[in-house]
């Protein structure tokens, strides 16, 4: 393997700078369960290495009508975050279900945005929940809808000079829930075949005010089902409205055949779990 330039910053300030200096030639580590995977199998062995395990983006700040998550965070710390068991339970869930407990202590949660796997677990969740991701660069701040932040499979909008330093969360409110859901090979340590994610908001009268449903797996990108949210917005939330906004996503997702799955039967799935989805954000049959 040749030689490699490594950077270790002690301050985001710092970090920054290098990024600016170096940006194409540098690949930021964080958890390394990409990185150091793609180097050791020489898929990918980048000019130079930053390490950003210094600039104190682990944490997960509740400030009442924001949660603020560093880019840093492990998913070990969002699954067992009491902040996002009750106010992001999809994304709990999600960082719950990714991998095996060895990789969930070092994986993190921006490592896996920007990896931009079409099936990521935290990034599904995170576009259900309508997330935003702050870039951060020497020239200052951008906030990006997660939803917008991909252009593809391996292809994001950030660049080379900024990082991803914090995801903003939306907490849930009362009368709001969210869920998230996964179909694998196995019953776990296992990538998604399909993934999706349901946040609902639902009035006194038990009427759709807010919702967003995301679907992973069966894209180029993660996708938000806006034709389906348009539906039910305004809707009581009932089984024949649920079942028709899974058939709509089966029809606006791009599945291929691929490893894990044939296009065919991820369209099958998508109606039965974005239907479970949707039950349990709206809080039916004992949703989360």
């Amino acid at each position: 393997m040749k030689d490699v330039k490594y950077f270790a910053p002690a301050t985001l300030p710092e970090a920054l700078q290098l990024l600016e200096t170096y940006g194409p030639e540098l690949s930021v580590l964080a958890g390394g369960t990409d990185l150091v995977r793609d180097m050791n199998l020489e898929f990918k062995v980048p000019q130079g290495i930053l390490w950003i395990g210094r600039l104190r983006l682990e944490y997960i700040k509740d400030e009442g009508s924001l949660i603020r998550i560093g880019g840093a965070t492990r998913m070990q710390t969002a699954a067992s975050s009491p902040v996002l068991i009750e106010k992001a339970a999809a994304l709990a869930r999600a960082a719950g279900k990714m991998a095996s407990p060895p990789v969930r202590s070092l994986a993190t949660l921006g490592g896996n945005l920007v990896t931009a796997s079409p099936a990521a677990d935290p990034g599904c969740a995170l576009v259900g929940l309508r997330a935003e991701v702050v870039l951060t660069s020497t020239k200052g701040q951008r906030v990006v809808p997660l939803e917008d932040f991909y252009l593809g499979a391996k292809s994001t909008v950030i660049s080379p000079d900024e990082l991803l330093t914090e995801i903003l969360v939306r907490p849930t409110q009362a009368g709001e829930g969210s869920s998230y859901l996964k179909i694998g090979r196995r019953q776990a340590l296992t990538l998604a075949v399909l993934n999706a994610t349901s946040r609902v908001k639902l009035d006194d009268l038990g009427m759709v005010e807010a919702i967003s449903i995301a679907v992973g797996a069966a894209a180029p990108t993660l996708l938000r089902i806006k034709s389906a949210e348009a539906m039910l917005t305004g809707q009581k939330l009932t089984e024949e409205a649920i079942l028709e906004a899974g058939e709509i996503a089966a029809r606006e997702i791009k599945p291929i055949d691929d490893v894990h799955g044939t296009a065919w039967y991820k369209r099958k799935i998508t109606p039965v779990l974005v239907a479970r989805t949707l039950r349990e954000a709206g809080k039916m049959n004992g949703g989360v």
